[in-house]
């Protein structure tokens, strides 16, 4: 569901916060029935160690009364930057991830996973790049550190954040900017009608693509500001990691479309191998072993050659000197 369409279904205000002023950011949490872990989740957000002003905001796609969602937030009451929305119907994920643009006040929105962490020091290294390009940014992208358990949260050691622009080529080697704490322009996004399910499940893929043909797109290299959980969830489904293979090809193969015909030969080779190591990291990240996976694998290492690894490997050095050698921005920590 489009974010024009979205509009027309209420949401109502369960606990309607205030956004402190001169506040930039909103942290836009959607959820669903999680309500244990969007406690761990809420509580990253309200451990952020800055004196720079932020909103928090929950849009609840359960339109139950009296969930256990809604109890849980009753405990957060007395936080006034807290907002809690909840969908008059379901909307479903692609509608509840728009709703939030629709929903908060700020300029910008960081949308963070109802199971998904911030670093505590996230909001105020935002904003230190958000002041260094005197907020003309469209997105800023992020890497993250994965994690399954709260208690175990991986470190960093990074005495750096690098900032490197973004452009649609960037991303015509796949998706290395990951779904959660990416900061977005809130008007930029209304302006390109939101995310498009049709796109499912690399929506958020397709997003950035049409973010980064607006220019003054950004990514951080360096140093993590945001902790993606793997758990048991729908990108678990074989369905969905055979689908998103495909979604994939398709924004990969809509980038390059105008390029020469020798470059899109040598890139369909890399494609097929990217596509190869896309399977074989699924059933190593998710820990699973679906046959229709096993199957894929086994049509992909019939297919690619010893030329195809060689061209593939070519790739590989050349994508890893096109980032290194991308103008950068570095603020000393």
């Amino acid at each position: 569901m489009r974010y024009t369409a979205v509009t027309h279904i209420p949401s109502i205000a369960i606990k309607q916060g205030v956004v402190p002023e001169g506040a930039q950011i909103t942290i836009a949490i959607p959820t669903y029935k999680r309500a244990q872990l969007l406690r761990e989740t809420l509580e990253s957000c309200l451990a952020q160690q800055t004196n720079s002003p932020f909103a928090i905001m929950v849009v609840d796609n359960n339109p139950e009364r009296e969930c256990e969602t809604e109890q849980l937030l009753r405990e957060y009451k007395a936080i006034p930057n807290l907002f809690y929305y909840k969908n008059t119907e379901n909307i479903g994920m692609t509608g509840n991830w728009n709703k939030l643009f629709e929903l908060a006040q700020t300029n910008f929105v960081v949308m963070l996973h109802d199971d998904d962490l911030l670093y505590n020091d996230y909001v105020e290294k935002v904003e230190c790049i958000l002041r260094k390009y005197n907020y003309d940014i469209n997105a800023l992208f992020l890497d993250i550190k994965v994690f399954s358990n709260y208690k175990n949260i991986p470190k960093r050691d990074s005495k750096k954040m690098t900032i490197k622009s973004i452009i649609p080529f960037d991303f015509s080697f796949g998706n290395s900017c990951a779904p959660t704490g990416v900061l977005i322009k809130r008007s930029v996004f209304i302006n390109l009608d939101g995310f498009n399910d049709s796109y499912f499940p690399s929506l958020d893929y397709e997003m950035y693509v049409r973010l980064s043909y607006l220019g003054k797109t950004f990514k951080l290299f360096d140093y993590t500001l945001s902790l993606y959980r793997i758990s048991e969830n729908e990108s678990m489904n074989s369905d969905t990691i055979l689908r998103m293979s495909e979604k994939d090809k398709i924004i990969t193969n809509d980038i390059i479309k105008s390029y020469p015909t020798l470059y899109k030969k040598l890139f369909y080779i890399y494609q097929k191998n990217r596509e190869l190591l896309h399977f074989i990291g699924a059933k190593e990240v998710f820990k699973v072993n679906f046959p229709e996976i096993n199957q894929k694998i086994r049509e992909l290492k019939s297919k690619i050659t010893f030329f195809d690894k060689l061209i593939f490997l070519g790739w590989r050095v050349f994508i890893k000197l096109h980032f290194m050698l991308k103008p950068k921005t570095t603020i000393k920590l």
